[in-house]
């Protein structure tokens, strides 16, 4: 009579493997101001030329403005700061500038 012996190997359960998707971001950082989420600027243009860029807490971006609108808004608490009046009575000497020949430079 054939002798019948137990296999000792222990069972083993197939399972199916979890696809997971790999967690991939791409990001691409902006290589221009305007290209910023959080910027409203409009078409730039000539039209744009000499103005300040300024952020807006109303709409949360930040947006252009003029040097008027500027200086509106830092003297709106009737207190410019007396360190920068003072430098600014330094250096400039208003009988010296002629309006017409005044330069604010470039960007």
């Amino acid at each position: 009579m054939p002798v019948v012996r137990k296999v000792t190997t222990p069972n083993t359960v197939a399972k199916k493997r979890t696809v997971t998707k790999p967690n991939v971001r791409s990001v691409r950082n902006p290589s221009q101001v305007e290209e910023m989420g959080d910027t409203d600027f409009g078409t730039l243009d000539a039209t744009k030329d000499g103005l300040i860029v300024s952020y807006d807490n109303v709409t949360n971006k930040f947006v252009l403005i003029t040097a008027d609108e500027l200086l509106a808004t830092s003297a709106e608490d009737s207190d410019i700061d007396d360190t920068f009046v003072t430098t600014l009575e330094g250096e400039l000497d208003l009988g010296q500038i002629q309006i017409d020949s005044l330069d604010g430079g470039g960007f």
